[in-house]
């Protein structure tokens, strides 16, 4: 039964995933009657929204796996990196985006269309990985450090294993893999809200310069908001509305797992 329950989990998340999977064929696949310069800023923006997530996921992934690990190898530096991380959260997020934006606002000015959009993607994904850093970090430090001072990791000792060495080999254990896939589902969902509430922000004046290029179904939302008027229609609206919430409840589904397995 519970075998069953994970595969419906799996089969609700490809089908909830789908916005991000179809944004990638033509237009045509849309029979909605939208204007063709709507659906293409659609796909578009969930294009990238998929590019942003998926470049997030993996930088920020390895970066808090290596520094969970060393946080557990090395008690000094893990104190050190948590007083850093408590900092960086005392920042709200967007305004994390915003500064890292601010050193190269004249550069992706003077660049073409493309060059821009490729420099700011790599800025968010950067500014994305700060801000989802401490939490993910600490979703591999306290299970790691956990198992390790378990009484069985003592046995590993026995053998003259080093601190390194037992890390290495919990780390591969099913428990730390449900951990990193509990981890990389709130990297996902955090990197979501952050992209389409910065879109959302930039949509409304602060990219007035051309800066910075991102494209985001939070943008969209913004662009559109007008539609929810009674001369509007909401349908344009409504559309990325519920395409977000769609992905969002996909992310959340992974997350809520981790608590039926454990």
């Amino acid at each position: 039964m519970k075998k069953l329950y994970n595969k419906l989990i799996w089969v609700f998340c490809f089908i909830f995933l789908s916005p991000l999977i179809l944004s990638w064929f033509p237009t045509d696949i849309m029979f909605f009657p939208l204007p063709e310069k709507y659906k293409i800023l659609l796909f578009d923006s969930f294009r990238q929204l998929t590019l942003t997530l998926g470049a997030t996921l993996l930088v920020s992934s390895i970066i808090a796996i290596f520094l969970g690990f060393l946080s557990v190898l090395n008690n000094s530096l893990g104190r050190a990196l948590s007083s850093f991380f408590k900092a960086i959260e005392s920042i709200p997020s967007i305004l994390i985006a915003l500064f890292c934006y601010a050193p190269v606002a004249g550069y992706l000015a003077q660049q073409s269309a493309d060059i821009s959009s490729l420099t700011s993607l790599g800025v968010f994904v950067f500014a994305a990985t700060i801000i989802v850093l401490p939490e993910a970090v600490r979703e591999i430090a306290i299970p790691l450090g956990d198992l390790y001072h378990r009484k069985y990791s003592l046995s590993f000792r026995s053998y003259g294993f080093t601190k390194a060495h037992i890390l290495t080999v919990l780390i591969k254990t099913n428990t730390m893999l449900m951990t990193i896939r509990h981890m990389a589902a709130g990297i996902l969902l955090k990197t979501l809200v952050l992209d389409c509430s910065f879109g959302f922000v930039i949509q409304l004046g602060f990219g007035s310069y051309g800066t910075p290029a991102h494209h985001s179904p939070g943008a969209l939302i913004a662009a559109n908001r007008d539609a929810l008027f009674a001369w509007g229609n909401p349908v344009l609206f409504w559309i990325p509305s519920l395409m977000l919430t769609s992905v969002s409840i996909a992310f959340l589904l992974v997350l809520n797992q981790k608590k039926e397995v454990m």
